[in-house]
């Protein structure tokens, strides 16, 4: 599993704005995981379907942005 924090370097990779990212994760991580179960970014694993998810949830956002 990936931590968060490789998300966020992930998504800031594709152009994103690093605090903008950095919210809009945390809100659906706070949703997905749960407010009371999360951790700091470098410690908090991720499950491949979740990760996959936002990931390609930004990626579409950035083909749209490009068009």
């Amino acid at each position: 599993m990936r931590t968060a924090l490789d998300l966020l370097k992930e998504v800031t990779n594709l152009g994103f704005d690093q605090q903008k990212t950095l919210m809009r994760i945390d809100k659906i991580l706070d949703k997905e995981l749960g407010i009371e179960s999360r951790k700091p970014l470098l410690d908090e694993k991720l499950p491949d379907h979740i990760y996959g998810n936002i990931l390609s949830a930004f990626r579409e956002e950035e083909k749209r942005n490009r068009n």
